[in-house]
């Protein structure tokens, strides 16, 4: 395309590279950066891209989903923060018995209410899903989502769906392309679900009782 910042990596498209493509659905020329001062329209599209970036993540896909992901508690404050780049969050009710939540960015104690935790809990394990940037989010969930931004934003600017240039058939062929990718990745199974997601707990009571006494400092 012959614009600055382009990637690096054969193949790769840049967030420069989708908001252009964003501005040509709707008909006005590309920048060249996405930095300093930009138009209206590439303001509104490089907002459009990102709110559909994170929004598409929410779910949890294979690359940003991790199951039993160790919280390390603070040795000075006692408590336990969640990064922001957290999207979802979810404690094993079989471990914890629903005696944590989360507020704010804090991990909060119902039976105790207080964010400072027990002397003898050191960390907390978390089902995560993460919240990555452009950069590092595979191409092919780049490309849904530049496709499902360009329809947004077309129908945001120009309030109308006659220009678009990608269609809804468009943007489910691109689904499917990514969906594809994901299934290739998972090894899912019926005793355990599919693992790049928060699963539902399944009946497992020795795991249950097991973890429970660690978490409750109980050594047998």
């Amino acid at each position: 395309m012959g614009l600055q910042n382009q990637s690096a990596v054969p193949g790769r498209s840049t967030l420069l590279d989708a908001v252009n493509i964003l501005l040509e659905n709707i008909g006005e020329q590309p920048i060249n950066t996405l930095e300093g001062e930009q138009i209206t329209d590439a303001r509104i599209a490089e907002r459009t891209l990102l709110e559909m970036h994170k929004e598409g993540q929410i779910k949890g896909w294979s690359w940003n989903t991790e199951n039993d992901y160790p919280f390390t508690k603070n040795s000075s404050t006692g408590e336990v923060t969640i990064p922001a780049n957290v999207l979802r969050w979810q404690l094993d009710e079989y471990i914890y018995a629903n005696r944590y939540v989360l507020r704010g960015q804090k991990l909060y104690d119902t039976e105790k209410r207080t964010t400072v935790l027990e002397s003898n809990i050191d960390e907390v394990l978390a089902n995560v899903v993460w919240g990555f940037s452009w950069d590092d989010s595979p191409e092919a969930f780049n490309r849904w989502i530049t496709i499902r931004a360009a329809r947004v934003f077309s129908a945001r600017v120009l309030g109308s769906t006659d220009s678009f240039r990608y269609t809804a058939e468009d943007e489910r062929a691109a689904q499917v392309v990514l969906e594809r990718m994901e299934l290739q990745q998972q090894q899912p199974n019926l005793l355990t679900g599919d693992r790049n997601y928060l699963p539902f707990p399944t009946y497992a009571p020795a795991k249950g009782l097991a973890t429970r006494r660690t978490s409750l400092g109980i050594r047998l």
